[in-house]
């Protein structure tokens, strides 16, 4: 820069000379100010020289890279229907924009919900699974006797061969005690002493026996018994 200083060669602080035009504005009083300005010390005098404008313009018109700065074309636009036309385009854009989020967010919702909704069932299923596996519930509802109430069926089984036993047993005693009614509790003879007609035949049924998987049972368990008696009789 001419009139600043120079370092030389040999350590001695040099001071450049200043030219005729140089020597001819510091006598303009606008000049020097400004000079001094320039020249000053401190933050802000660092920013008045960062941000000072290189011309007289520059202080209406802001530079290209500032944020003031808007360009001839942008200013004298006249095209109102197309500023209009992007303005409705934009709000267009905004609100489908938000329509695409509300909407995912519904269906991350949605999936949530029957994700509940499902966990809630399986659990529901297991519960259920575990209750019928423990067999707990159901004897509420479950008779206490070998014998299905719906159907007028036994129970297959032992317990339902027994059942049978002890009810044609039942049965057969009824009839036993009806027949020894009739034939010693009346006159002995075959016929009505009152009326005169002959007396009905009380037939006895069959004495009942045990049968199927009852029968196979008691005979092994005779069989058994049998075996065990023969072994204790056994000497030692």
């Amino acid at each position: 820069m001419p009139g600043g200083p120079l370092q030389s060669a040999n350590g001695f602080r040099n001071i450049q000379p200043l030219t005729r035009a140089q020597r001819r504005a510091t006598c303009d009083k606008v000049a020097l100010e400004k000079d001094r300005l320039m020249k000053r010390t401190g933050f802000s005098a660092k920013l008045h020289r960062e941000n000072a404008p290189l011309t007289n313009d520059g202080l209406v018109v802001p530079g290209s890279d500032s944020a003031g700065f808007c360009s001839d074309a942008d200013r004298f636009h006249t095209d109102v229907a197309g500023e209009a036309f992007l303005k409705r385009r934009a709000k267009y854009e905004r609100e489908q924009q938000n329509y695409a989020t509300k909407r995912e967010g519904r269906v991350a919702q949605e999936e949530e919900r029957w994700a509940s909704i499902h966990e809630e069932k399986a659990s529901e299923e297991a519960y259920w699974h575990n209750e019928r596996e423990r067999g707990v519930k159901d004897m509420k509802n479950k008779s206490s006797v070998p014998y299905d109430a719906l159907t007028l069926n036994y129970h297959s089984g032992l317990d339902g061969e027994r059942l049978r036993l002890h009810d044609d047993k039942i049965r057969y005693r009824a009839a036993l005690r009806s027949r020894n009614l009739q034939t010693k509790g009346e006159s002995r003879c075959g016929y009505d002493i009152l009326n005169g007609r002959d007396k009905e035949d009380l037939r006895l049924p069959d004495n009942p026996v045990p049968q199927r998987e009852l029968a196979a049972h008691i005979d092994h368990v005779r069989s058994e018994a049998l075996a065990k008696q023969q072994e204790d009789r056994r000497p030692f």
